[in-house]
C-alpha cells in the first residue's frame, strides 16, 4: 500500500496549522489588551470596524477568540483605537516569558 504525496502534504499542513492556533494564553492576553484599548478609546466594535474598513464580525471574532490576530490588522487596530502597538507586542512577549 502506498501513500500519495498529497496525503503527506495534507498531514503536514494540519500539523503546521495546529502550531499557530489562535487559542493560547498569549493570544488571550493580547486579545484582552486589544479589547481594553478599544473600550478605553470609547469606540464600539462597530465604530472601530468602520474606521478600519472591516466588517464588525472580523473584529468581533478576533476579540472572541475565533480568529487569529494578523499583524497588519493588529497595527491598524492600534492606530484606530489610539494604542501603541509596541505595548501590545510587549504584552505578548511578557506572556511568553511567564509561560
Amino acid at each position: 500500500m502506498s501513500v500519495s504525496n498529497f496525503a503527506t502534504f495534507y498531514i503536514v499542513s494540519i500539523i503546521e496549522t495546529m502550531k499557530t492556533s489562535p487559542y493560547s494564553p498569549q493570544y488571550d492576553r493580547l486579545r484582552a489588551w486589544m479589547k481594553q484599548k478599544r473600550e478605553d478609546s470609547g469606540l464600539s466594535l462597530r465604530a472601530a470596524s468602520a474606521k478600519m474598513g472591516r466588517h464588525h464580525s472580523v473584529l468581533g471574532k478576533i476579540e472572541q477568540e475565533r480568529r487569529k490576530v494578523e499583524i497588519m490588522e493588529f497595527i491598524q487596530y492600534c492606530h484606530v483605537v489610539g494604542a501603541d502597538p509596541h505595548e501590545g507586542l510587549e504584552v505578548m512577549i511578557q506572556s511568553i516569558r511567564d509561560k
